[in-house]
């Protein structure tokens, strides 16, 4: 005894059941694919987003600290050479006032250089210990005199930091624009692989579609009904049929008997 499937019998694969399963399959592949193809590289370009936005963060901070930097030294120098100069040796009162001034001074043009040290040792340049000690060192000796040469050692020290830290934001530049072209890289094959999936989906509703005209199909015209109609073309009044029956009623009668 042998079993036939209908599902692939012949003549089951009308163009009806093709369009409805090529409409299917590809509205399918055009919903999935978003979750396949697409969702994994977004997150890939969110990622790189991510590590740009991070490096412009650190070419910032290394901006700004060589910006106060700058300023703090200007104004370092020249109240080293007010002091050192002895200007106001005649008065105690003004000498204090220039050490104080100097005092803050190298506190203040410390606050950039020890954020700069701290980005070049997260950047694993230096040894972060190692050159905070040796920076406070060069700072305390230049506090406790005006000598020149502990003046030249700090401020020489100050600028290979400067120097290192212009270095590094040469590198974060540098992946910056790298990571912000992979990124553009990456969100135009997001938007490829987009245009892909909606081409897909629009093929499959046009499938669709079709299947549905050719299951609907031209609608057929009903027959109109038959009326009767008088010999004339018009339909019979009520007193012609009176007329006509009276009529066949006379020849039934007129006709003879029929022998028994």
């Amino acid at each position: 005894m042998r079993f036939s499937i209908p599902f692939f019998s012949r003549g089951a694969w009308t163009a009806k059941r093709v369009a409805l399963l090529i409409g299917f399959v590809l509205t399918v592949l055009g919903t999935l694919g978003s979750h396949v193809l697409v969702d994994g590289v977004q997150d890939r370009s969110a990622a790189l987003d991510e590590q740009a936005k991070d490096a412009a963060a650190q070419i910032d901070v290394l901006k700004n600290a060589q910006s106060q930097f700058l300023v703090f030294e200007q104004q370092g120098a020249l109240i080293y050479a007010l002091s050192a100069a002895g200007l106001s040796t005649g008065d105690p009162e003004e000498r204090a006032t220039l050490d104080r001034l100097y005092q803050l001074a190298l506190l203040d043009r410390s606050i950039p250089v020890r954020e700069m040290i701290g980005q070049l040792a997260l950047a694993k340049t230096l040894d972060y210990a190692q050159t905070r000690t040796k920076y406070a060192a060069l700072i305390d000796a230049a506090r406790k005199n005006l000598a020149l040469a502990d003046y030249v050692a700090l401020d020489e020290f100050e600028t290979s930091v400067m120097n290192g830290a212009s270095g590094l934001m040469t590198q974060f530049q540098a992946r910056f624009q790298a990571l912000g072209q992979e990124k553009s890289d990456v969100d135009r094959d997001v938007d490829r692989r987009k245009a892909v999936l909606l081409a897909l989906m629009t093929l499959g509703s046009a499938f669709l579609l079709a299947a549905n005209l050719v299951s609907t199909g031209p609608e057929r015209e009903k027959p109109a009904p038959i009326a009767a109609t008088a010999p004339g073309g018009e339909p019979p009044t009520a007193a012609q049929l009176i007329e006509l029956a009276i009529n066949h009623a006379k020849s039934l009668s007129a006709q003879p008997p029929e022998p028994r």
